[in-house]
């Protein structure tokens, strides 16, 4: 059958059991170009599609969910029948389905890459096999994703992503991974030129010093420290009281940070016009002035708290602070890149390794204090301040 075939086969199915609460259906259709240089040299290409539904069902003792994907030909109505009896059996607290949101306006879609796929990929061999990588891995997808619900909704967009991880020759073993929905926001220039450029510093004597991180080494493997706020805004970890993160009392001792998710960000990386099942995505504040004042919020822990969706945590905008970047380097232990990162979510706590030896602290209270600089950088996942003094951090 064709995915279209599968797609009316499930919206018959889920239109004939008129007692579900609610349903959605999402279909992602991608299309893969791939190449590899190295030991495991080759190329080609790929498409595919999968078909997830979620489903609501109302119990006297509340509401159960379940979600299930659908295999190409695969028969809808039982599938769908065991999905109705695991949510009869998985119930929670009742809440109610937002009315449907009107989708963000968003570019999450590359022309270029769109256009050809393939050809992005051979664009960016090409500028790695000119920096001289012994080993690399790119793709570049197109996903089609369609939203439809009961409630009436549909909506459908296309996005793009580009991918690249290579090893360089020289410095041995150094890495670059980068991803992006548009080639020019890779940044692979960037991201090698801090790769050749991290140099093998002297062990430090354990001690404090005052601590300056990049935006590259803050961000370490995504969103790197401020994975911190990102944990203590999950609403779920926030109602059983299993973080430190309060709306509407600080993050800490003069705290100063202002934080906000931005599901809209052109091109960002966690950017969608809705949610995965239909709920909006917004731009929200996390924190304002070193208040806590926002949680991630899907459609269930809206409805359970009596507020609006917000399609949860995505791109994490800073403001620009009003300091020079000479002014926070100097006298300062600046850290362009961290050779690994180990966030505990619940508490904030950190420990990172860099040339002269391993960070620890903790990185809500160090973050909602910190100054920052005039400077910004943006990555897909960031926009923000280019330098971020800690002041003094512990260093083993």
């Amino acid at each position: 059958m064709t995915v279209a075939a599968d797609r009316a086969a499930v919206l018959d199915a889920l239109r004939a059991r008129r007692e579900l609460a609610d349903w959605s259906l999402r279909v992602v259709t991608t299309q893969r170009a791939w190449r590899r240089l190295g030991d495991l040299a080759g190329r080609g290409t790929a498409t595919g599609a999968t078909l997830t539904v979620t489903l609501h069902r109302e119990a006297p003792a509340g509401r159960g969910t379940a979600s299930f994907t659908v295999a190409a030909g695969a028969d809808a109505r039982a599938l769908l029948a065991l999905a109705v009896a695991r949510a009869d059996a998985a119930l929670g607290p009742s809440w109610a389905s937002p009315a449907p949101a009107a989708p963000a306006r968003v570019d999450t879609s590359d022309p270029d890459v769109a256009a050809d796929p393939g050809g992005a990929v051979d664009a960016l061999v090409a500028a790695l096999t000119a920096a001289d990588v012994t080993t690399a891995d790119v793709t570049a997808e197109v996903t089609d994703v369609e939203l439809v619900t009961r409630r009436a909704q549909r909506a459908a967009w296309r996005e793009t992503a580009v991918t690249a991880r290579a090893t360089l020759s020289a410095p041995a073993a150094a890495v670059i991974d980068a991803r992006a929905r548009r080639v020019a926001d890779l940044d692979l220039a960037g991201a090698l030129a801090r790769a050749r450029a991290t140099p093998a510093a002297a062990p430090l004597p354990p001690g404090r010093y005052p601590v300056v991180l990049t935006a590259a080494a803050l961000l370490h493997g995504d969103r790197g420290l401020l994975a911190a706020f990102v944990a203590q805004a999950d609403p779920r970890l926030e109602r059983q009281g299993l973080v430190r993160y309060r709306p509407g009392q600080p993050i800490g001792a003069g705290a100063t940070l202002t934080l906000t998710s931005d599901g809209t960000l052109p091109f960002g990386w966690y950017s969608a016009p809705l949610g995965a099942r239909g709920e909006a995505v917004r731009r929200f504040p996390l924190v304002t002035r070193g208040v806590a004042v926002g949680l991630g919020l899907d459609d269930r822990e809206a409805a359970l708290r009596g507020e609006l969706p917000n399609g949860g945590v995505r791109g994490l905008v800073i403001p620009p602070g009003d300091l020079d970047d000479d002014q926070l380097r100097d006298g300062a232990l600046v850290i362009d890149a961290l050779d690994w990162l180990e966030v505990e979510p619940t508490t904030g706590w950190f420990r990172a390794g860099f040339g002269g030896g391993t960070l620890r602290g903790d990185a809500i209270d160090l973050l909602g204090r910190a100054r920052t600089s005039r400077s910004v950088w943006s990555t897909p996942t960031y926009r923000g301040p280019a330098l971020w003094h800690l002041g003094p951090v512990a260093v083993d």
